[in-house]
């Protein structure tokens, strides 16, 4: 199939016209939780504002310009981790665990527990499409390089599918976006959560034109606390593009006034029915002056309008004119072909497996590491690597030979060891190789091993429903439990006592002795709760069962002696579920006497100052029923912004 230069243009530019105009309209309200009622406003995107929607896409174009079609998530991720300056959600654990030296898809799901299936890479999809016109595969190929830099599973599924849907529009005749929704749910794994939602929000919109019930049901069956959850926001989507019917401002509007990440699901529906109408169309059909952009990412085009972006995009997908099968785009002009920045030296991409999909690792403890390269051509080279550890771990070997290409390819396992006996686990452990070519070319590269979180736990701690003396020989308990009002009350207090607990959070087990200078009494001595035991822990988050099996209500006091190289003040976020107190070298910092549903940011503190060498935490934390889930997370200067990677963990 042709596809005229203009024509591809003219659909690029309605797509980032459409993205910019609603992503503008969106932003003011991201999100607020909760139906809106907001008129359309043509005076609401007439001044631009910044929208991370189309920052990172910038980025990826500048990456393209680099590498063209041979480019990696390595580059995707370093472009990332060096020009985006701020850090909300996904995009802080995927910076954080770049800097530890991981790379993707681990930067994207190790340590991610709450944004995982966030909207920040459904929200990146149009750019793939617009370098794959009328080849979902293709689409779908590069968009994996981009959805594993920050999330894993259903999120890289939900843009996967979006870069379908958006590839498909360039060739789709009919501008109806229902059609396109139903068509694009082909390309990607019928059995996934995500393609359930869409399904059944076609099937909602089909029983009711009411959206208010079809954003009910999402809600019913796929709505999550955080504004910026991918399955909540993605039904918006879909609704809106289904009810709206192709009609810009009425779909736009609908998104809108479904509340949540109202600049990504404004933009996307935005961009979706730009690149259906294209930028023509646009325009005139609903009076759209040319647009500008603003980025808050660290890089600069040729200008500021949205036209010239278009043009480069689709200056860049002429790279893989080759690569995509299915479209030919005719009528450009030669001479107008960029040349690619710059070609590797070394055409393979380097990639770390380690053992059981794990990078952390503890004192004593030995990983296995596996280094490999992949052929970004088809080439056959050999080499050796030797790998510089950082003080306190050993490798070996420290060298060895590897093959790339044809049946003898060869990628060599290395096997680390953490000494047993080092004082201090640092987070942020870094090896470096020296991978030597046998024509004697060096080339560097580097990954992580992240330090375990290592403390100490007390516990549990447990009281009876009904505190009662232990009866003798010749006594029965049933005696000592008092009055009761009447039979039934008499009943529940035996049968309470009989098969619940308590977590008495509030009773001093041991803050004497932790938090000062007192010593346990003689007769607690053997008691293996107060005596504690050494635990460690290999991600943020963490609850009861990660260092017990048993299944009681209590209370247990976790110790972390955490060590920071210099002085510094951080922000601490405390995530908790249950009733905890937190104790910072003996002074009270946060507490909470009640449960709630964990995030990683229930609470802030701001300019917590952290001393040269070790400070001392101390956790008091209830498992009144169920699972309690707690974390404790360093962050440089609030929300949002980069978490800290340069403490460690000291051994009690």
């Amino acid at each position: 199939m042709n596809l005229h230069w203009q024509d591809y243009c003219d659909k690029i530019y309605g797509c980032y016209t459409g993205k910019c105009v609603a992503g503008t309209i969106g932003a003011p309200f991201e999100g607020y939780k909760g139906k809106l009622r907001l008129n359309y406003d043509p005076t609401s995107f007439t001044k631009p504002l910044p929208n991370d929607d189309l920052d990172l896409q910038v980025l990826w174009l500048e990456v393209v310009e680099r590498f063209g079609v041979n480019f990696t998530s390595s580059d995707l991720a370093k472009t990332f981790y060096e020009k985006c300056p701020y850090a909300p959600g996904e995009y802080a654990t995927f910076k954080k665990n770049y800097e530890l030296g991981l790379l993707p898809p681990l930067t994207g799901k190790f340590n991610n527990n709450y944004y995982i299936e966030g909207m920040g890479c459904p929200i990146r999809s149009e750019i793939w499409a617009c370098f794959s016109p009328g080849n979902p595969e293709l689409a779908i190929s590069l968009a994996s390089k981009d959805g594993i830099l920050d999330h894993d599973g259903e999120s890289v599924i939900a843009q996967q599918y979006l870069a379908a849907l958006e590839s498909l529009a360039f060739i789709h005749d009919n501008k109806s976006p229902e059609a396109l929704i139903i068509l694009a749910l082909k390309y990607i794994d019928p059995n996934s959560r995500f393609a359930h939602l869409v399904n059944d929000v076609v099937g909602w919109c089909s029983d009711s034109k009411e959206p208010d019930y079809v954003f009910g049901r999402v809600l019913r069956d796929y709505g999550h606390p955080d504004c910026t959850n991918m399955y909540q926001n993605m039904g918006i989507i879909i609704l809106a593009l289904i009810l709206g019917k192709g009609h810009f401002i009425h779909s736009v509007m609908l998104a809108l006034n479904c509340g949540f990440d109202t600049d990504c699901t404004c933009a996307t529906v935005g961009a979706i029915i730009g690149l259906l109408e294209g930028g023509r169309s646009l325009m005139n059909k609903y009076n759209i002056p040319d647009q500008t952009f603003i980025l808050s990412v660290n890089t600069n085009r040729i200008s500021n309008r949205v036209f010239d972006l278009a043009n480069d995009i689709a200056l860049a997908g002429l790279f893989f004119r080759d690569v995509n099968k299915k479209v030919t785009i005719t009528d450009y002009i030669e001479d107008h072909i960029p040349a690619v920045d710059n070609i590797r030296s070394l055409p393979i991409e380097f990639n770390v497996k380690y053992e059981n999909d794990d990078p952390t690792i503890a004192p004593g403890e030995t990983k296995k590491v596996s280094i490999s390269f992949s052929s970004l051509m088809k080439i056959k080279t050999s080499g050796s690597i030797k790998i510089s550890a950082p003080p306190g771990f050993t490798v070996y070997p420290e060298e060895k030979k590897f093959r790339i290409g044809g049946i003898f390819a060869q990628n060599p396992d290395f096997y680390i060891t953490a000494s047993k006996d080092m004082p201090v686990l640092m987070e942020k452990n870094i090896f470096r190789l020296l991978v030597t070519m046998d024509n004697n070319d060096c080339y560097r590269y580097s990954f992580g091993l992240v330090g375990a979180i290592l403390g100490k736990v007390y516990g549990p701690f447990w009281e009876n429903t009904t505190r009662i003396a232990a009866p003798g020989n010749d006594d029965s308990y049933y005696n000592y439990f008092g009055r009761s009002r009447n039979d039934s009350e008499a009943m529940t207090k035996i049968r309470e006592f009989q098969i619940n607990m308590e977590a008495d959070w509030e009773y001093d087990y041991l803050e004497d002795q932790l938090l000062g200078d007192s010593l346990l009494p003689a007769g607690l001595v053997p008691d293996p709760a107060y005596r504690g035991f050494n635990v460690l822990l290999r991600k943020d988050k963490f609850c009861f069962e990660d260092f017990m099996s048993n299944k009681m209500p209590c209370v247990i006091y976790f110790v972390r002696d955490i060590y920071a190289p210099v002085d510094m003040d951080v922000c601490l976020q405390i995530g908790y579920s249950d009733a905890f107190r937190l104790w910072k070298d003996g002074d009270l910092i946060a507490f909470s006497d009640h449960t709630k549903n964990w995030t990683p940011e229930n609470i802030h503190i701001l300019g917590l100052p952290l001393n040269k060498g070790i400070n001392r935490f101390v956790m008091k934390l209830a498992r009144t029923n169920g699972t309690s889930d707690f974390s404790l997370m360093f962050t440089k200067d609030g929300a949002c912004t980069d978490m800290i990677t340069c403490l460690g963990s000291c051994k009690q």
